[in-house]
């Protein structure tokens, strides 16, 4: 398979119809023995299984629960970072939209919106399963792959502008903070000095501290520096885990923050980039009200 496009729609009635479908770009990927990825439901996974045979061991088949239990932005991160720390070949990611618990229809056509963005230019080749029957995969897929081989998806728009169909949902409330402060530029120092305590206390390795700090300091740098010159921290601690949080009263006009790496040529976007590199989850709202900016640390 060689459309030109690196991410394609795999409509399919059923789920040895969708093996059948997947079989050429598998047959490819295994035999230049690229990394595969599959994101499955049971019975897709067990067709795709039996139609590979003994080359199903070399398949990562990866539970869709625990996939996308992140934003959908985020899985668009990771699967971007397979292709950038591959050390040869292509990446091959196969995911398949499904009904899952507490993912609504929007984290689907986020995520499709998400990966045009995050892969460009990488040596990745996604392919989403989705039912026939859905009526909007054209619309967040550059191409579907059809029995009669790629053809354009009818009605797709760029990313951008396909995007504000599908806002992010609102942040989820964490309860009082076990840290609430506002600062400023001389204060930087104070704010890395608590995000390293909150980690500290949640028995995070020292590897993952300095990323942490090092993360919100770059996310406290950037607001008070293109922000309103003031903001607010807020650090939610457990056992195993720091929620760092980011507020202020300036509007961010990004549309896929931490998504796009930044030019070699200049600086704007490093700190969205690196944050969300640095974490496990970044997240980002942002409107007339001001911006927020939500970092995880397990």
């Amino acid at each position: 398979m060689d459309s030109g496009v690196d991410h394609l729609a795999v409509p399919f009635a059923g789920a040895h119809d969708l093996a059948a479908r997947l079989e050429p770009a598998l047959g490819t990927a295994l035999t230049a023995g690229d990394p595969v990825l599959a994101v499955l439901a049971d019975p897709e996974r067990d067709a795709v299984s039996a139609l590979l045979g003994p080359d199903a061991s070399r398949v990562d088949f990866a539970d869709p629960v625990r996939v996308h239990a992140v934003p959908a932005f985020t899985v668009a991160v990771r699967w971007a970072r397979l292709a950038r720390q591959a050390v040869a070949g292509r990446v091959l990611v196969i995911g398949q939209h499904l009904q899952l618990p507490d993912v609504g229809v929007e984290h689907w056509a986020r995520l499709d919106l998400a990966i045009d963005v995050a892969i460009e230019g990488l040596p990745i080749t996604v392919l989403c399963a989705c039912p026939d029957s859905d009526p909007v995969i054209g619309v967040t897929h550059p191409q579907l792959l059809t029995a009669d081989g790629p053809r354009p998806g009818p009605g797709y728009r760029p990313p951008p502008e396909a995007l504000v169909e599908y806002p992010p949902p609102p942040p989820p409330h964490l309860g009082p903070a076990d840290t609430d402060v506002a600062f400023r530029m001389a204060d930087l120092s104070a704010v890395r000095r608590r995000v390293a305590a909150a980690a500290a206390s949640a028995g995070l390795d020292d590897d993952r501290a300095d990323d942490l700090v090092l993360a919100v300091n770059e996310l406290a740098t950037n607001s008070v520096e293109h922000g309103p010159g003031a903001a607010r921290l807020q650090l939610w601690a457990t056992a195993g885990s720091v929620i760092a949080e980011v507020a202020d009263r300036g509007r961010m006009n990004v549309p896929f923050p931490g998504l796009v790496r930044p030019s070699s040529s200049g600086a704007r976007g490093r700190g969205l980039w690196l944050a969300s590199e640095l974490t496990d989850v970044l997240q980002v709202w942002s409107d007339d009200e001001g911006t927020v900016v939500r970092v995880r640390m397990e």
